[in-house]
């Protein structure tokens, strides 16, 4: 069944200590019953209280939901989303999707919009945004699908096929004589049973029970096979102990087919009372699973998981599939179809038409791409998931508790007009809004307390600012442009700059607070002694130009560093991470020295503040993303109309992004909206045609921007910094936020590594910024502040810094936060 498992009660379990003083007795009574499932019973005792919390009234429009009673579920999220004492984020969420259940789409857009606004953050919030343009397309009927509803459903529960040799096993709630009727609190039915059915033509025969020694106490079912049918995977709950009230979690369980009979079924190493782990689907050889669960550590809800046995027959490290896929709602049923390697899987979570919708993505190894929405009629507004295909995509099953059916969740056949061609595309356009001529950057520029040296020396590198001791009253961090090294990068030179005078900020900083000390450690891959000399090294430039005294600076030698680049077992590019381990640390606990809120041997020094001025070149560019493009497409071209139907052409383009002048979309005008037409050519010869608007305003006149700019710096393959820097992004950088301001966060990685896998890095480090500040804002109950989030890897044409030297790649690995006064 498309609902066991149920999120909120997490939430809930939390809420009956939490206000278990503020409630009736009817109420505490609901709350009971919800939590075991008794839905029916749980509304019932809601809705006789005298007088009902915002948490219960949020209990009972989820009741009436997991009852498909959405009509009395809208009516009450109405009344929670203009309650007097507030409401969350959460509840609009829950009140577009029942809207959208309701078939009120326009609606609940409205409240997504919301949603958005207030958790901008969210990936559920971000598809929608992404999709919600392809509304309509999704509605139409292209004739892809020939649905059928089948003779072998009932007014029980019928749902989850999967194929068994040349049948189908599914699960169902229909009554058997010969087996101990068993009713479950959600439904008033029996509990799940696994049942076999031939297929005769179209429809199914009538089913019989699978195998009695697998059909246990609770629910049973569905089930995933191996191609030559020995192997099997099935889902099944288990009650917790008695202190657990009865509350039942998913368990996956395996048997293997062997003379002539199915063994005992084994428990999956996952399996665990804490987390639900179900919804198996096995690869034709047993080898590889994907599945369900809503275990910690996932993006929310439940997520899709990918795991695989090594030579030695033993299941491995099982891996989230990742934000591509998976969100913060349910993303659930996978299946995977490996002829053509497309995952299908349903989910509440992305856009769609309402409830659970089918989506389906390729997947090649970790490699995945653009997730599709399979649209009307295979979706509707009801509840659509548990899709099968065979091989050649031309048939297949899926449940759905659409109306029409006989009841409940009913099994449907679907047969593929045309075959189906993946990847599919998204269709989406940057269009310059308001572009300035000039951008004035205030940066606060973070300080990396190391010094780098060549390999097989002990010498500061001359790219490093080294000053006479006649240039020290000179000196100036707000001036540093007048010391520049003697070697400089070709990129970022300001900021390098304030880098490779580290030695000199740091011995004026010392200077002017004579109670500081310092440790210097060097670190050498030719030993302790080594590094001590580096070390000896530094401390002499400090005390003959700075004049320190040698007793406020200690030394310490070291074969590696304390944070290495080079770690335990590495393969990857060891010539680049050993000579970043060649360096000297600067440790102190001086506060005077130290960037704020932070503390111990791995701190960061002070940054330094800079003023830079960035042309923005007035010509700026439309960018037209065609997500999928090189693999779907022979070629694509646009067709721009404007408000009076005029009509230009671009392309032909076969790369996925096209950028196009403004000013040549424009003409002599000033601003103009378009409907954006792509149209693009399979390699089979079909047609694909996705529309998007396109608003370009653009200014003429001479405008300066200005911007705020604060680096978060990480170490090799890692975003442990986080932890360092999340009072100051909470207590120092968000507060800075103007009202209605706009932040633009971009992630980083240095070239070591595999692209793709620095992509993913890059990513990550910027989301965890942009939760970090989302939840400062929404702590200060500010929901003004638009975020745009990006991970641009290692891509050398974007990156901060070349990556020729140490230092360069140390700094790339970050991520930089651009605050403006607006969108």
């Amino acid at each position: 069944m498309k609902k066991i498992f149920i999120p909120f009660i997490i939430f809930m379990g939390i809420g009956m200590n939490l206000f278990a003083q503020e409630k009736s007795n009817k109420e505490l009574k609901g709350d009971k019953y919800a939590f075991s499932y008794a839905f029916d019973k749980a509304i019932d005792s809601y809705t006789h209280a005298k007088q009902l919390s915002l948490e219960g009234q949020r209990r009972l429009a989820e009741s009436y939901h997991y009852l498909d009673q959405n009509v009395e579920s809208e009516a009450v999220y109405f009344k929670i989303i203009n309650a007097a004492e507030g409401n969350l984020p959460e509840d609009y969420y829950n009140y577009a999707m029942v809207l959208k259940i309701n078939g009120k789409y326009g609606e609940a857009n409205r409240w997504m919009d919301k949603f958005l606004e207030v958790s901008p953050n969210d990936l559920r919030a971000k598809d929608y945004a992404a999709n919600k343009n392809e509304f309509t397309n999704l509605l139409k009927d292209a004739g892809k699908y020939k649905i059928e509803h089948l003779n072998v459903n009932t007014d029980a529960l019928d749902f989850g096929t999967c194929y068994y040799k040349d049948k189908i096993v599914f699960a169902s709630t229909r009554a058997t004589p010969k087996l101990i009727l068993r009713n479950y609190n959600w439904t008033r039915k029996p509990f799940w049973d696994m049942y076999i059915s031939e297929v005769d033509g179209g429809q199914l025969k009538v089913p019989e029970i699978f195998i009695k020694s697998l059909n246990g106490n609770l629910h049973d079912g569905p089930a995933s096979f191996s191609n030559d049918g020995t192997f099997m995977a099935f889902t099944r709950n288990k009650y917790h102990d008695k202190s657990k009230d009865g509350i039942v979690e998913l368990q996956i369980y395996f048997s293997n087919y062997k003379d002539e009979k199915w063994s005992e079924p084994e428990s999956f190493f996952l399996n665990n009372e804490k987390y639900s782990v179900g919804h198996p689907c096995l690869t034709s050889d047993g080898k590889t699973m994907f599945f369900t669960s809503d275990m910690p550590g996932g993006y929310g809800g439940t997520d899709i998981y990918r795991i695989t046995k090594d030579e030695e027959g033993v299941w491995g490290e099982h891996e989230n599939l990742g934000n591509k896929i998976n969100t913060e709602g349910d993303e659930m049923f996978p299946f995977f179809e490996e002829t053509n390697t497309i995952l299908f899987f349903a989910s509440n979570g992305r856009f769609g038409l309402g409830g659970l919708d089918i989506f389906s993505c390729p997947v090649n190894g970790a490699a995945t791409g653009p997730v599709i929405n399979a649209g009307f009629p295979l979706n509707t507004q009801f509840d659509d998931f548990a899709f099968i295909v065979n091989n050649n995509l031309s048939k297949g099953y899926f449940t759905s508790n659409r109306s029409g059916g006989s009841g409940g969740d009913d099994i449907y056949s679907v047969d593929i007009a045309e075959v189906l061609e993946y990847p599919d595309v998204v269709f989406t356009v940057d269009a310059p809004q308001d572009i300035p001529v000039e951008r004035r950057v205030r940066e606060t520029f973070p300080l990396r307390n190391y010094v780098f040296f060549d390999s097989g020396s002990t010498e500061i590198p001359d790219r490093y600012v080294l000053l006479r001791k006649d240039q020290v009253k000179d000196f100036k961090e707000s001036q540093l442009e007048v010391f520049t090294p003697k070697t400089t990068s070709g990129r970022s030179v300001r900021q390098m700059n304030v880098y490779y005078n580290v030695l000199n900020i740091l011995g004026d900083r010392l200077g002017k607070n004579p109670s500081s000390a310092i440790t210097l450690v060097g670190s050498s891959g030719k030993g302790p002694a080594d590094g001590k000399v580096m070390a000896e090294s530094v401390k002499q430039y400090l005390m003959d130009v700075f004049e320190i005294d040698a007793s406020r600076i200690s030394i310490e030698g070291r074969e590696k560093p304390k944070i290495p680049s080079e770690q335990s077992g590495g393969i990857i590019e060891l010539k680049l991470l050993r000579e970043e381990d060649q360096r000297v640390s600067i440790e102190s606990s001086s506060p005077a020295l130290l960037m704020e809120f932070q503390s111990g041997t791995d701190a960061s020094l002070k940054p330094v503040e800079i003023v830079t001025v960035q042309e923005v070149p007035l010509n700026n560019s439309v960018t037209f993303n065609v997500e999928g493009a090189e693999e779907a497409f022979s070629f694509w071209s646009l067709e721009l109309k404007d408000e009076k139907e005029m009509v230009q052409y671009f392309g032909p383009f076969t790369q996925e992004k096209a950028s196009i002048q403004a000013k040549s979309i424009l003409g002599d005008r000033t601003v103009g909206d378009y409907r954006a037409k792509m149209t693009g050519k399979t390699k089979s010869g079909k047609t694909i045609e996705k529309e998007a608007p396109v608003h370009i305003l653009f200014w003429a006149l001479p405008k300066i921007e200005e911007v705020m700019r604060f680096s978060i710096i990480y170490e090799f393959d890692d975003s442990r910094s986080i932890a360092i820097y999340e009072k100051y992004l909470t207590e120092i950088v968000t507060p800075k936020i103007p009202v209605g301001g706009f932040v633009q966060i971009r992630g980083y990685t240095d070239i070591i590594g595999e692209e793709g896998h620095n992509l993913k890095l890059s990513l990550a480090r910027a989301n965890n910024v942009s939760e970090i500040m989302g939840n400062a804002l929404l702590k200060a109950g500010r929901n003004d502040v638009k975020f745009e989030v990006f991970g641009l890897g290692e891509d050398q044409k974007l990156s901060p810094f070349e990556n020729k030297f140490p230092e360069e790649r140390f700094y790339n690995r970050t991520v930089i936060i651009d605050i403006f006064s607006k969108n």
